[in-house]
């Protein structure tokens, strides 16, 4: 049977007695955690540890890898009667959102190369390798990293495009997947392990349809070229038009305005539950972009639903915890939902 004892690994050395973690896992961002622990004088990792270092190190559940990781903030605390500290961090790749390129890369124009030869060429400079769940497709035109821009962000952008999002791996590589196709397990309400169901509806960013225009010849006036699509579950009147950010056709902006579909649906739609356990029925870690087949009639999952796990926090302190951010898998599959959940 399963302990579940949390572990980090610091240049061999392993701390695991913490008065609390959480570590929280992503389908479209980095691996973040944070603990809590005793901070005495006698305390290993008051040598080890220190604010600024941005030390490396790897998280573990009982012998299972979760993540090589960055130490980011250290931050101790002295009361009359305790003393604390607090590390929280980010995965490996983290690094590729707070920073930019150094400036003696730069120019870094990419042409005619695929996303996967791009991203290799940027994860690079952070000694990060990547990987890719499929081939990456056909290649860019032409793309350029603005000085001072986030590659992660340049990154997600090329990716929506190309029908990837981007994670880590438990090793520390950069992430470039799809959605999951098995079935995690099957929650109802009323019974074990589903603590609570909490719904986050945004009806203000509900459209009926969504318009993206892209700047196509230039003449007197700028012409665009468009694509619509429509949301077949709603019949009030509800239109959004945006311009995208770059010069798309085709089945890039297809795919572009799709995107925007599914991240209308994914910010419309999200459910919070709450589980018992770091677990599921099957003995596995709960983890992001596994599927569940949620029942939950009094917040209007009134038939069995399947949702995508978005994000998964692992929380341990006197009692075990997931917390699971459901959305429906729509929002990342570029189709539109047959039915909501309350139909």
């Amino acid at each position: 049977m399963s302990e579940n004892i949390i572990k980090l690994v610091i240049a061999g050395e392993e701390f695991k007695f913490w008065s609390s973690v959480e570590i929280m896992r992503n389908i479209d961002t980095f691996d973040t955690f944070s603990f809590q622990a005793p901070f005495g004088d006698g305390s290993a990792i008051k040598d080890l540890i220190k604010p600024l270092q941005f030390k490396s190190g790897q998280l573990f559940i009982d012998d299972e890898l979760l993540s090589t990781i960055t130490i980011v903030n250290v931050t101790p605390s002295l009361t009359a009667d305790n003393r604390s500290i607090s590390v929280s961090g980010y995965a490996k790749p983290g690094v590729m959102n707070d920073c930019s390129v150094a400036y003696s890369e730069y120019p870094l124009e990419f042409a005619d190369q695929t996303l996967e030869q791009i991203a290799a060429k940027l994860a690079g400079f952070y000694e990060v390798g990547t990987k890719f769940f499929e081939q990456s497709g056909i290649p860019f035109e032409k793309v350029k990293l603005e000085i001072g821009q986030s590659p992660f962000n340049f990154l997600i952008k090329l990716a929506k495009l190309r029908g990837f999002l981007i994670s880590n791996t438990p090793g520390g590589d950069l992430l470039f997947w799809g959605t999951a196709k098995a079935v995690s397990t099957t929650l109802k309400q009323g019974h074990t392990p589903l603590l609570s169901v909490t719904p986050s509806i945004d009806p203000q960013g509900y459209y009926s349809e969504i318009t993206g225009l892209s700047p196509g010849k230039l003449g007197i006036e700028v012409e665009f070229e468009k694509v619509t699509i429509k949301n077949k579950n709603l019949s009030a009147y509800r239109p959004f038009a945006f311009k995208v950010d770059q010069q798309l056709s085709g089945a890039d902006l297809q795919r572009a305005v799709r995107w925007k579909m599914g991240l209308m649906f994914a910010n419309s739609i999200k459910y919070t539950v709450s589980v018992v356990g770091l677990r599921d029925e099957r003995g596995d870690i709960w983890k992001p972009n596994t599927y569940i087949d949620l029942t939950a009639p009094d917040v209007f999952i009134n038939r069995e639903t399947r949702f995508i796990i978005q994000s998964s926090t692992l929380a341990k302190s006197d009692s075990e915890i997931t917390v699971l951010n459901l959305v429906l898998p729509e929002s990342y599959s570029f189709e539109i939902p047959k039915r909501m959940p309350w139909e």
